[in-house]
C-alpha cells in the first residue's frame, strides 16, 4: 500500500487551470520562431535520459516520523530527493550540515551517510523522493552542488508527481516528471570546474570539505595519510585534524574510513567481485578489519548487504 501524500499538497501551492474546449489556447511567442528544418534527420537532437526506476514517494509530517529508523536505512543505493513543503529545518548528509526551508530541494546520492533530518517546527510537511537511476553518472554534476532554488515550474512538475503518485492509471507518468524535475536541477548547476554564483552554501565549511574529498576519493584503494593530505591542502596536519572535527563533529579518521566503506557498498552492488577483493580496493589491510568496520557502519554483513540490495 502506498504512502499517503497530504491532501493539499497540490491545491496549496499550484492549483490547476481549467480551460474550456472552446477556448483559444495562450500563443507562445516561441513558437512563432520555429521553422521547418532543412534537414530531417540531421537537425535532430537527444535529451537526458536518466533511466528512472524504482520509484519511491512519502511525506514526513512531524520528528517523530523520522525517529528509530535503523542505520543500516540511511546509507543504500538509491538516491533521495528532499523537498520542504512547509516547515524548514536540517538535513545531514556526509558530514555535511544542509539549512532547508521551502522553495528549496536537497538531492542525496548513492552510498552517501545521511544521518538524520532535524524540523525547527512540530508540523511540517517534507516531501521524499527515493529512486536508482540506470544511468546514474548522468547526475554526477549535482554532487557538489546538490541544492535547488525552486520555481513556479518546479512546483508543477512535483505537484503533477504526487498527483500521478496516487492516481492508479499514471504510474507510467512517474519518472516523467521526476525526470523534468532533475533535469532542471541539472541545467541550475554550475559546469564543472565553475563556482556556483550564489551565496547559499552549505553551512560547515562545505567547499573546504570537498577539497578534501577530492583529494581523498582517488586514493581511497592505497592508505591516504593525514600528513600527505595536509601537505596537499597547505595545510598543518595538527590544524587539519581540529578544523575538520570542529566543523563536521568527528575525527578526519573517522570520515576517510567511511568514504571506504561508502565506496565498499558501491562494489558490492555493482560488481561481483569478492568480498577480499572489495576490501583491498578500498583500503583495508584485512578483510577482518573490513568486515568488522562494515558490519558496524549498516549493521549487517558485508554478504548480507549484497544480498538484501543487490536485487534493487
Amino acid at each position: 500500500m502506498r504512502p499517503t501524500i497530504h491532501t493539499a499538497f497540490t491545491a496549496c501551492v499550484c492549483p490547476e487551470i481549467r480551460m474550456a474546449d472552446s477556448d483559444p489556447l495562450p500563443l507562445s511567442p516561441n513558437l512563432r520562431r520555429i521553422r521547418p528544418p532543412s534537414d530531417y534527420f540531421g537537425e535532430t537532437r537527444t535529451g537526458e535520459d536518466l533511466g528512472l526506476r524504482s520509484i519511491l514517494c512519502f511525506t514526513r509530517k512531524s520528528q517523530t516520523e523520522t525517529a528509530a529508523e535503523p542505520l543500516s536505512r540511511h546509507h543504500h543505493h538509491r538516491f533521495v530527493l528532499v523537498v520542504p513543503w512547509k516547515g524548514s529545518g536540517t538535513a545531514y548528509a556526509d558530514d555535511r550540515r544542509f539549512s532547508l526551508r521551502p522553495r528549496r530541494a536537497l538531492l542525496i546520492f548513492p552510498f552517501q551517510f545521511h544521518h538524520g533530518f532535524s524540523f525547527d517546527q512540530g508540523r511540517v510537511l517534507w516531501l521524499f523522493i527515493t529512486f536508482e537511476a540506470d544511468h546514474p553518472a548522468t547526475l554526477d554534476r549535482l554532487r557538489m552542488h546538490p541544492l535547488r532554488k525552486l520555481k513556479p515550474v518546479d512546483f508543477s512538475f512535483l505537484t503533477e508527481f504526487a498527483s500521478a503518485w496516487l492516481a492508479k492509471d499514471r504510474t507510467d507518468e512517474l519518472a516523467l516528471w521526476l525526470g523534468l524535475f532533475l533535469t532542471r536541477m541539472l541545467r541550475s548547476a554550475p559546469a564543472e570546474g565553475i563556482e556556483p554564483r550564489s551565496k547559499e552554501e552549505p553551512a560547515g565549511g562545505s567547499a573546504w570539505l570537498e577539497r578534501i574529498n577530492r583529494s581523498c576519493l582517488p586514493a581511497l584503494e592505497h592508505s591516504l595519510g593525514l600528513k600527505q593530505l595536509a601537505l596537499e591542502l597547505g595545510l598543518s596536519e595538527s590544524y587539519l585534524r581540529a578544523r575538520f572535527r570542529r566543523e563536521t563533529g568527528i575525527s578526519l579518521g573517522q570520515h576517510l574510513r567511511r568514504l571506504r566503506l561508502q565506496k565498499a557498498m558501491g562494489l558490492l552492488l555493482q560488481s561481483h567481485l569478492s568480498v577480499t577483493t572489495i576490501a583491498e580496493r578500498c583500503g583495508f589491510d584485512t578483510v577482518y578489519s573490513f568486515s568488522r568496520s562494515f558490519r558496524q557502519f549498516t549493521g549487517m554483513s558485508a554478504k548480507a548487504y549484497r544480498k538484501r540490495f543487490e536485487a534493487g
